[in-house]
This record gives C-alpha cells, structure tokens and sequence, in this order.
C-alpha cells in the first residue's frame, strides 16, 4: 500500500513523489492500494505564497486529488 498524507510539497504528501511511485507500482504489474488518514491537517500552506493559512484541509480529501 502507499500512503499518502494529504496534498502538496509543503502541506502534505509531493505530488510528483507520489504519482510516480503510483506508476512504478503499476508497471510492475501490481495494484496500487492507497491509504490516508481521515483527519484534519495540522499545518495549511499557501503555495503561492509559502505562507501559513488558517483554512483547514482534510488530509484524505486531499490525498484523494492525487489518486483519483
């Protein structure tokens, strides 16, 4: 399984990292299975900006963006 850790370099799990592990798996012939935790981000990050925000994400919803 992979797990990821919501969605973004500095907030969560790397997009690239993560697709390209997915596409590793996948092309040895195995199934992906993804994992994430059903809670709320400790730490919100604006990447336009780098700044902290005072949003907040749920990691599985944004791990989801990823894996869709």
């Amino acid at each position: 399984g992979v797990i990821l850790s919501g969605c973004g370099v500095y907030d969560g799990s790397e997009i690239h990292e993560a697709v390209l592990t997915l596409l590793a798996i996948s092309r040895s012939g195995a199934q992906a299975v993804c994992f994430a935790p059903d809670k709320q981000q400790v730490d919100v990050i604006n990447h336009l900006t780098g700044q902290a925000m005072t949003e907040t994400r749920n990691v599985l919803i944004e791990a989801a963006r990823i894996t869709r």
